[in-house]
């Protein structure tokens, strides 16, 4: 059996018309450019979201929109613990621009569901994102945008985000494997890891538990989306 074709940029005209017959529903991954220790993708952030929202609409349908790294960020100055000079961030105000004109667009495109899923998830960056989903919801009176950090789901299985620790490195260990070198990290487990907020990963990540966590949130969130579309084409 072939594998669906999901990625918004890669459909024909006619595979585009048929997916929205069928599932109008549009996933959209967020994250930016920061440093996740020695041991992960620069991009780990949007690159997870991605192929959690690639994994969901493969099984349930929709169509995955390209992931944003234009995300958000307090910290300016080089912070030792979370990143280093390098990260690449924008200011809050593009930020919720790019979020409410796209989600505007998904309205005007025809989709009935929105998945806003960020892998980047201080404070600020899911609650914005949630802000511009509730203000184009009340606005178009249509759509119906669920805006979530993707560990939302999931947070009864313990996994209630970390950065570059436990969950994050089980996460892209299982999801994009190429992207993880455990052996860049110090084999001395009294040294500090620079980068790396939370559980350690030599300790306590692994494939399996990437793939356990990674599981429940395709299927939660496959399960959910069914839900928000039967509620939207029943408006």
């Amino acid at each position: 059996m072939s594998q669906r074709k999901v990625r918004y940029e890669e459909l024909l005209p006619y595979e585009w018309e048929a997916i929205m017959r069928e599932t109008p529903v549009v996933y959209w991954p967020f994250g930016l450019i920061e440093w996740h220790g020695e041991h992960l993708a620069l991009g780990n952030d949007a690159v997870k979201a991605e192929a959690l929202c690639l994994r969901i609409a493969e099984r349930f349908g929709g169509i995955v929109y390209p992931p944003s790294y234009f995300g958000y960020e307090r910290a300016t100055a080089f912070d030792p613990k979370y990143g280093r000079d390098g990260n690449i961030t924008v200011g809050e105000e593009l930020f919720r621009q790019l979020a409410r004109r796209t989600f505007r667009q998904f309205d005007k495109a025809g989709f009935k569901v929105v998945v806003a899923m960020t892998g980047h998830y201080p404070r600020e960056q899911p609650a914005f994102l949630k802000e511009e989903a509730e203000a184009v919801m009340r606005s178009s009176g249509r759509i119906k945008i669920w805006a979530l950090a993707d560990y939302e789901p999931v947070t009864d299985l313990e996994y209630r985000g970390d950065h570059a620790a436990k969950w994050e490195t089980s996460l892209l260990w299982y999801l994009r494997p190429e992207l993880v070198e455990m052996d860049r990290l110090p084999t001395d487990l009294d040294q500090k890891l620079w980068g790396v907020g939370g559980l350690d990963p030599r300790i306590h990540a692994s494939p399996e538990v990437g793939r356990t966590i990674a599981e429940a949130i395709v299927e939660r969130v496959g399960q959910r989306v069914q839900e928000l579309l039967a509620e939207a084409r029943g408006a």
